[in-house]
């Protein structure tokens, strides 16, 4: 190659010369050598994220029905007795895994009246709720020489749970009231950061377990704010927004109950839950209350009562695509959407 561009440049320099636009020197011209090639980092061009794959189900197997009912499931203690307000440890952990295993997901009660229900396809939400904050739903222990979470209350149980199963999170409502939820006084505050901080969720059981249907209005707002006060006091900023009625007890005028506010303390609360009745419609449905939301009674005899129900019954029972931003239906129930609260996700029929 070097020898051929001394030859190219001697022909060029003699046709210049005959052309006399310029002199040939007749001295052998010194080609330099060609610099060493450089290599140029050229910083890749950044991709355009791309949408997440949706993964493609087999509607006529999975038959998904997002206008299914769904239980809201009612505790109250949780320890060593059982009866119609408690349960055993060991039943409320045999509760969970029978629930599991009937392709049942946890899910919180905000998220529900959201229609933010994100569980795998051909799975059933369902949400737990926790009445009165006894020592049975979340108690710490001691144990060599510290205190630690009694693996046999309800949070305990929870939360080993989502250990064991990837796709059970830890979700629930706990309806606490004052002045000692939990029953362990030196540990009220710890208590209520950590169910914040592990995805659970604080609701309004009045300040002092009053019966709603008994006093006047204007003790009904006092302690209904009192309790958003409490919370607020240790969860700063945290919104309490739905309400379960102690006793079941509802006045006859109840708009109060929704919002209201005392000593500048306002409240304003998103559902109203009922004591035990039957399981809750679905969000997108046309005739959905969240101010009159029905729940399960979670004894041996209606929680088995209304699982056999909807394994008898796979229609009535809400079933999950897998897509919290797609709502599908079967066809003949599409009367029944409420298009409003769709709030931009999409309907899909079949």
């Amino acid at each position: 190659m070097r020898k051929l561009l001394i030859i190219i440049s001697c022909i060029t320099l003699l046709a210049t010369t005959l052309t006399g636009c310029g002199t040939y020197d007749k001295t052998e011209k010194k080609i330099p050598d060609s610099p060493p090639s450089q290599k140029v980092e050229v910083s890749p061009v950044p991709e355009e994220p791309s949408e997440p794959e949706i993964p493609e189900i087999d509607l006529e197997i999975i038959r998904p029905n997002e206008l299914g009912k769904v239980m809201v499931l009612m505790y109250h203690e949780v320890g060593q007795k059982e009866d119609t307000w408690a349960r055993t440890a060991d039943n409320f952990r045999k509760d969970m895994e029978t629930l599991y295993a009937m392709n049942y997901r946890p899910v919180n009660l905000n998220d529900f009246l959201d229609g933010n229900i994100n569980i795998p396809a051909g799975t059933t939400p369902f949400i737990l709720t926790f009445d009165d904050g006894t020592a049975g739903q979340f108690r710490f222990i001691e144990e060599e020489g510290s205190m630690t979470i009694d693996p046999n209350c309800a949070v305990g149980i929870l939360l080993a749970m989502s250990e064991k199963y990837s796709d059970f999170k830890p979700a629930g409502t706990f309806y606490i009231f004052y002045p000692l939820p939990f029953r362990q006084k030196n540990h009220i505050e710890e208590k209520l950061k950590l169910l914040v901080d592990w995805g659970f969720e604080i609701g309004n059981h009045t300040y002092g377990h009053e019966n709603l249907g008994k006093v006047s209005p204007a003790e009904a707002i006092r302690s209904l704010a009192r309790h958003v006060n409490a919370t607020n006091a240790i969860l700063q900023g945290y919104q309490v927004n739905t309400l379960a009625l102690p006793y079941g007890a509802r006045p006859k005028d109840d708009s109060y109950l929704i919002k209201g506010e005392w000593e500048t303390i306002k409240y304003e609360n998103r559902a109203i839950l009922l004591v035990g009745a039957n399981p809750a419609l679905s969000p997108f449905d046309t005739r959905f209350d969240p101010f009159r939301l029905p729940r399960v009674r979670a004894d041996e005899t209606e929680l088995s009562r209304w699982l056999d129900y909807f394994e008898k019954n796979p229609d009535q029972r809400y079933v999950s695509d897998g897509d919290p931003d797609i709502i599908t239906v079967p066809e003949h129930n599409s009367n029944n959407i409420n298009q409003s609260a769709l709030d931009g996700k999409t309907l899909r029929t079949y």
